[in-house]
């Protein structure tokens, strides 16, 4: 058995893009340095109690 021939499907080669027309505007670029800074989110606002625990000290030892 020879396993470097491949005899099933289309044969192996490059790719290679269609020619693109000498009047075709060039691909539009993304100019990160000057583009507006990423915020998050706000966080919706909690239900009324529900932060109340945080009011009861721990009893453990602080990180």
């Amino acid at each position: 058995m020879n396993k470097s021939i491949n005899t099933k499907g289309r044969p192996r080669g490059k790719v290679q893009a269609p020619p693109r027309p000498e009047d075709a505007v060039p691909p539009a670029q993304y100019d990160r340095m000057r583009a507006p800074a990423w915020t998050r989110n706000p966080a919706p606002a909690a239900r009324a109690g529900a932060d109340d625990h945080r009011r009861i000290e721990s009893r453990g030892y602080r990180c």
